[in-house]
């Protein structure tokens, strides 16, 4: 539902888990990288959100018992903006390696696995971004037209990585940043 031009209702809701006292909702509007987050004791909320942007959202589990607390999996919309010609591309998903997986490979060679969606279908090309250190990632691989691609890296290190999606008008988005490491 829109409340007008500029924003709309979006009505969240998950299952219940088992020893959960609270959740918090994490909205996150994925081309500006802002974050709504809200507490709640129940398995729904509704919120106002600005139109015509790509979002993701999870929600973390809390239990009054216990310090742990659980991430759900990572979900993707979009809201319907005032119509225009093109939308951006969806952050990509990254599905290989996992986050925080311990990569066995004696030789350093692994493979990157992603999932890229876009609403016109149009996406032109992915970036890789790669590095040690996850605020200063570099751009390891530039016009990828497949969303996989093996790398040589060195053993016993911890790699951050993330995917840039870029489709035929520029329009760009990036994925979240993963860590992995590799061991033999």
């Amino acid at each position: 539902m829109f409340t007008d031009e500029a924003t709309g209702v979006v009505n969240f809701k998950w299952q219940n888990s088992l020893n959960t006292d609270s959740y918090e909702l994490v909205v996150r509007n994925t081309v500006s990288r802002t974050e709504q987050k809200k507490a709640v004791d129940l398995t729904t909320i509704t919120l106002v959100l600005e139109r015509g942007y790509p979002y993701t959202w999870w929600v973390i589990s809390s239990s009054n018992i216990s310090a742990v607390k659980t991430k759900s999996e990572v979900w993707s919309f979009y809201i319907e903006g005032i119509e225009q010609q093109t939308h951006i591309p969806f952050p990509a998903q990254l599905k290989t390696p996992l986050e925080g997986q311990i990569v066995i490979s004696s030789s350093g060679q692994i493979n990157l696995e992603w999932l890229g969606s876009d609403l016109d279908n149009d996406i032109a090309y992915y970036q890789i971004y790669l590095g040690t250190n996850p605020n200063r990632l570099q751009l390891f691989q530039d016009n990828l037209s497949i969303p996989n691609y093996s790398v040589n890296l060195s053993v016993d290190e911890t790699y951050y990585w993330k995917i840039v999606t870029v489709d035929r008008n520029g329009n760009k988005s990036e994925s979240v940043i993963q860590t992995f490491r590799i061991s033999s």
